[in-house]
């Protein structure tokens, strides 16, 4: 196999292994023979619980939705890396060869484009189309529904093989019949806090002997722990058929492409063939098609999701229609058989459209508000435990507006605050500057005015916040 430029990484995290220098790393991935013979550790399982406000039929209801995000030991992800890249490398000749544009998540385009892009092109399309039905459909489960034999048949076709050879078997299984053991319970296991950083040292979690002692009885099958973790049981279609690969892993992005190639050709051709076009970023389906094909393009997309035992997700499903209307262009909601209902925008990859302006999800700004509001709260807390009557500021202005960290802050700022002063469940660094890249791209004046009102009412909540502190006697 020839070496793919970019595969090492460098891993920051703790694991039951120690990080590999370049060299060491190079001198397993690139010998089949080792990498057949290889021992995978257990993946370490790291619940990332996310929390929205959403409408359901006039009530603001709390949404909790639980991604079981795994992360592999170091000599482990240097292999998935390295095969990841060939396997991408693969992939992308037969894109070349059959057309892959349908195809968005896990790829590198030229020039660079990202989600904002992809959603304006579609976006624009239905503004030159003027009368088209649009049903975006998301998969269930997805990564966690991968059937195991569906992917090692893609596998062996993409390698032109009869079978998979030994050291892509190897990954193969590791991928599919590994086991994991979370977070949490390795911090009961050990007493609190567990080193979520390898260091300068790179110390492992804990020793050989204390993995087989404390940790091993705890192991679960990654499939299996996967459903325990977001509370839901093993859904009927998955009993039965080993499914499931791990989210997070280096070479998740490229198995999930390759898992859907051709049921992404087939839906590509059958869309195509009736005026319209496809589009999927990851699970996100997007359709595109002249009025009155709408019933019939999802029907295609469910049955080529059929053939490789994935399922739709029909509570996501959102079906509109665009029409001119009174000299604009509007969209209207339908329901399932495509009878139109009232005024509703499309969704698609984190913003939405009406005919007229491209918005951001209200779903991603509420849920950045939670964050925001719950990282004031404790600065506040901190601040009134300490007896100050002051908010220390400077790092909510940081993080939770378009301030960011700037040149008035100081060199080694982001030493100084990543980390260390705003608590886990702060909103993640950057969230303004990439609303400032869609404004830039889209050229929205919604987007504008959602990014003003937006840090206003960041702007409000701090202010409130620091009022109440002061109005607390001096002696609490």
């Amino acid at each position: 196999m020839d070496e793919y430029e970019g595969w090492y990484r460098r891993r920051s995290y703790a694991h039951f292994d120690h990080p590999m220098s370049e060299t060491q790393a190079k001198k397993l991935v690139t010998n089949p023979n080792q990498v057949s013979r290889h021992a995978f550790w257990p993946v370490i399982l790291n619940p990332q619980k996310s929390l929205s406000i959403k409408d359901d039929y006039g009530r603001r209801v709390w949404k909790t939705k639980i991604r079981p995000i795994v992360f592999a030991a170091h000599s482990d992800a240097h292999i998935y890396a390295y095969y990841a890249k060939y396997l991408g490398k693969c992939l992308e000749d037969r894109y070349a060869l059959h057309g892959g544009e349908h195809v968005l998540a896990y790829r590198r385009f030229d020039p660079s484009r990202c989600n904002v892009h992809f959603a304006l092109e579609a976006f624009q399309e239905i503004k030159t189309r003027e009368s088209c039905d649009v049903v975006a459909i998301d998969v269930e489960g997805f990564f966690d529904a991968l059937d195991h034999q569906n992917l090692k048949d893609a596998w062996t076709r993409l390698l032109c093989k009869n079978q998979l050879p030994d050291d892509h078997y190897a990954v193969f299984k590791a991928c599919t019949r590994d086991t994991a053991v979370t977070v949490p319970t390795l911090r009961d296991t050990f007493g609190g806090e567990i080193s979520r950083r390898a260091g300068r040292s790179g110390e492992a979690i804990c020793t050989p002997k204390e993995f087989r002692t404390f940790v091993k009885p705890h192991l679960r099958s990654r499939h299996e722990l996967v459903w325990a973790v977001k509370r839901k049981p093993v859904p009927a279609y998955l009993k039965g058929h080993p499914a499931g690969i791990p989210q997070g892993l280096p070479i998740s992005a490229v198995l999930a492409n390759l898992y859907m190639y051709d049921a992404d050709l087939a839906i590509q051709e059958a869309i195509r063939t009736r005026g319209g076009s496809y589009r999927r970023y990851s699970d996100d389906i997007l359709i595109i098609v002249p009025k009155g094909q709408g019933a019939t393009a999802e029907s295609i997309v469910q049955a080529e999701l059929d053939k490789i035992r994935l399922q739709v997700n029909s509570v996501k499903t959102v079906r509109c229609r665009f029409s001119i209307t009174n000299g604009a262009l509007r969209s209207l909601s339908v329901d399932q058989y495509f009878k139109e209902q009232g005024l509703s925008p499309v969704a698609y990859l984190g913003f939405t459209f009406d005919g007229r302006d491209i918005r951001v999800r209200d779903s991603t700004i509420s849920r950045f508000m939670i964050k925001a509001k719950r990282a004031i709260e404790r600065a506040r807390i901190a601040a009134a435990e300490n007896g100050e009557r002051r908010l220390k500021k400077r790092q909510l202005y940081a993080r939770l507006t378009s301030l960011g960290y700037g040149k008035a802050y100081g060199k080694g700022i982001y030493d100084q605050i990543e980390g260390k002063i705003l608590p886990k469940g702060a909103p993640r660094l950057g969230f303004f500057k990439y609303l400032r890249l869609a404004e830039k791209i889209t050229d929205s004046t919604a987007v504008r005015t959602q990014i003003r009102q937006l840090e206003n009412q960041v702007f409000r909540e701090i202010d409130n916040s620091e009022k109440s502190l002061k109005k607390r006697p001096a002696s609490v």
